[in-house]
């Protein structure tokens, strides 16, 4: 069982490694298998190069334009997995939606959403989604859909019972171990015979 601990930590870290010089990069992914390859399209080193990248746009928000080398491109946001910006932001498009990602190189994907609010009476409202990794479904993070998506890991779902007790505990960092804890939990519950 040491072993098996031992290859997700070492994954884990490998990702973590990989991922740490896309800062300074730019573009799309067309598909979740480019996401995974940290393969970006329409790539720049925001050190030296710029484009514009626009996917909110009011008049057009099916589309995504983006200008590259002094050339305009627009795609349709459904044949786009996410975007990544020059600060890191990395934003998934699911359902012709915007899903901001917080936690790049873990297994559950943390999402979190803002959405902001018109007048006094309507403060800005965030809203927590995860997906169960690079390719599955978007869903609301909640300790029932947390269970669903992985319905026969057992230990995962004892865990969450013992640690998370409200839907609002599961988008808690952990500052020891430097993960979300919901993913943390997940990597007990692996290492567990």
């Amino acid at each position: 069982m040491r072993t098996k601990s031992f290859l997700t930590v070492t994954i884990m870290v490998f990702i973590a490694i990989s991922c740490f010089g896309q800062r300074e990069r730019s573009g799309i992914y067309f598909t979740a298998n480019d996401y995974e390859r940290h393969h970006l399209s329409f790539a720049i080193d925001c050190k030296t190069e710029k484009h514009k990248i626009k996917s909110n746009m009011i008049f057009h928000p099916k589309e995504i334009t983006i200008k590259h080398n002094n050339t305009n491109y627009k795609y349709s946001k459904d044949t786009i997995y996410g975007i990544q910006y020059c600060d890191g932001a990395i934003i998934r498009i699911y359902k012709n939606l915007e899903y901001p990602l917080v936690n790049p190189n873990e297994m559950i994907m943390i999402y979190k959403v803002v959405s902001m609010g018109f007048g006094k009476n309507n403060p800005p409202k965030t809203e927590y989604y995860f997906s169960k990794d690079v390719k599955s479904e978007i869903e609301t993070l909640s300790i029932y859909n947390l269970k669903k998506a992985f319905l026969s890991n057992h230990k995962f779902h004892d865990l969450i019972d013992a640690v998370f007790h409200q839907d609002k505990e599961l988008y808690a960092y952990d500052d020891f171990h430097k993960i979300m804890k919901i993913n943390r939990v997940l990597q007990i519950s692996l290492e567990i015979k």
